[in-house]
């Protein structure tokens, strides 16, 4: 059987480097630079899972704050308030995973499929999300407090500008590309 090998996307200070994207599986290995952060966030249908491979992370889950070393493992149970970040002085390196799958994998094969097309960076997460939006796929990680209303206006404005940039058509060969061949063979 053949695995398949992807490429590494990321944006800021943090990188993906997916190792199983299906509709049973989102895997991939994080790497967050010092400093690094993710705001308060919630998954609301998965549990997410960390194993740390190298450096520290320090997370707040449910108001209590973790942190856990190289060789050390700790779950986020869906519907958890948490933000990890990296407060060490090198790059924090975690394998991550979803139970269930869920939305994510579909949002990384987004991602893998903008940056096929040489897009890459805060952009291709803008056009990520858009084309989500689009597709309608389900939100898999909902921001809290004002991070909560900064996304939402953002998804509003992509959602009336995104047509006058083109980005219509960005959809448009997302379905034909790396869709339509994966229905076709079923």
């Amino acid at each position: 059987m053949k695995t398949a090998t992807y490429p590494t996307v990321g944006w800021g200070k943090e990188c993906f480097l997916p190792l199983q994207l299906s509709e049973t599986a989102c895997e991939f290995v994080w790497i967050m630079q010092p400093g690094g952060s993710v705001p308060e966030h919630l998954h609301k249908d998965c549990d997410e899972h960390f194993e740390v491979l190298e450096g520290e992370i320090t997370s707040t889950i449910a108001g209590k704050t973790v942190v856990a070393k190289a060789g050390e493992t700790f779950t986020v149970p869906r519907m958890t308030l948490h933000s990890p970040a990296n407060k060490g002085k090198g790059d924090l390196r975690c394998r991550v995973w979803f139970t269930p799958a869920a939305e994510q994998a579909k949002f990384f094969q987004i991602l893998l499929f903008l940056k096929g097309e040489k897009m890459e960076g805060m952009s291709a997460l803008l056009k990520a999300m858009y084309i989500s939006d689009q597709l309608g796929y389900r939100e898999f990680s909902t921001m809290q407090g004002s991070m909560k209303v900064i996304m939402g206006l953002m998804v509003g404005y992509l959602k009336l500008v995104a047509p006058l940039f083109g980005w219509n058509k960005l959809v448009r060969q997302y379905v034909q590309k790396e869709m339509n061949p994966k229905l076709q063979s079923v």
